[in-house]
């Protein structure tokens, strides 16, 4: 992938930012479930998003202020209503880093393709002992990874051993409700890596917002890291920022400190 994905809105963005002092933040790559909201099941915050597709829109005209694009383990259509509603113009990272959403162009890209068939594979090989028999649910929708959540007396601890043992050629991991499976040498931290060679900025200048362990593949390589204060223990260890606030409200906070410290290199 280069530079070539890009359109007018995108170009005129990374063009804008080209003499800022360096150590400027340009973008915040973050987390959805957790972070934008408190996760599945969960009453977003509509405040929330109105004021993250505000910053998006004052980062067209403002380098000092960060873009936000999404950084997460979900599925295509979920991230691109996402992306619509934050108002976000840059790739997005969907499915661990296995795929990316270009909004203003509206292109779905998935690297390398050819997912769907060892996908379809796996879900036979776990369709018996796993789904069929009660102990875990599939969500929906995804193309090149699935996440598994435990059913009935099945713990998460549970799944993540048994999917370890019946999975192969596939990582296998926790999230903070169920398990996640990635296509191997696949994580967010891939999917951070082509945002950069695609936008032409280094890593160094992004930050990254995360709330839990699958999300340390990137928030490890960006400029700035940083999680809500309802992150894992692993998470907050992590980062070099933890916000008082948890989920949307401690995002927040982490967009403002993100200006604040892109200002003080005026």
């Amino acid at each position: 992938m280069t530079g070539d994905e890009l359109d007018a809105t995108a170009r005129a963005w990374v063009n804008l930012g080209k003499e800022l002092p360096t150590g400027c933040l340009r973008l915040i790559l973050t987390d959805v479930d957790g972070v934008i909201t408190r996760g599945e099941g969960q009453s977003a915050d509509l405040d929330v998003i109105e004021r993250l597709a505000t910053t998006n829109a004052t980062a067209q005209r403002d380098p000092y202020v960060p873009a936000i694009a999404l950084c997460t383990g979900r599925q295509a259509p979920y991230v691109e209503l996402m992306a619509q509603l934050i108002g976000t113009f840059l790739p997005c990272i969907f499915e661990h880093g296995a795929g990316l959403f270009f909004p203003t162009t509206f292109r779905f890209e998935f690297e390398p393709p050819g997912y769907a068939a060892r996908l379809a594979h796996l879900k036979a090989a776990i369709d018996e002992p796993l789904i069929k028999s009660g102990r875990a649910f599939v969500q929906p929708g995804k193309e090149a990874s699935m996440t598994l959540y435990p059913l009935g007396s099945t713990s998460r601890d549970d799944l993540f051993e048994m999917a370890t043992r019946l999975i192969a050629d596939f990582d296998v991991a926790k999230n903070v409700n169920g398990v996640e499976v990635r296509p191997r040498g696949i994580d967010k931290g891939v999917g951070a890596q082509r945002v950069a060679a695609i936008l032409g900025i280094p890593l160094e200048s992004m930050a990254g917002v995360g709330d839990s362990d699958p999300d340390l593949s990137y928030l490890a390589r960006v400029g700035f890291s940083a999680a809500p204060a309802n992150a894992t223990a692993a998470v907050k260890t992590g980062v070099e920022h933890v916000a008082a606030q948890p989920f949307g409200a401690g995002l927040l906070e982490i967009v403002t400190l993100v200006e604040r410290r892109n200002r003080t290199r005026l």
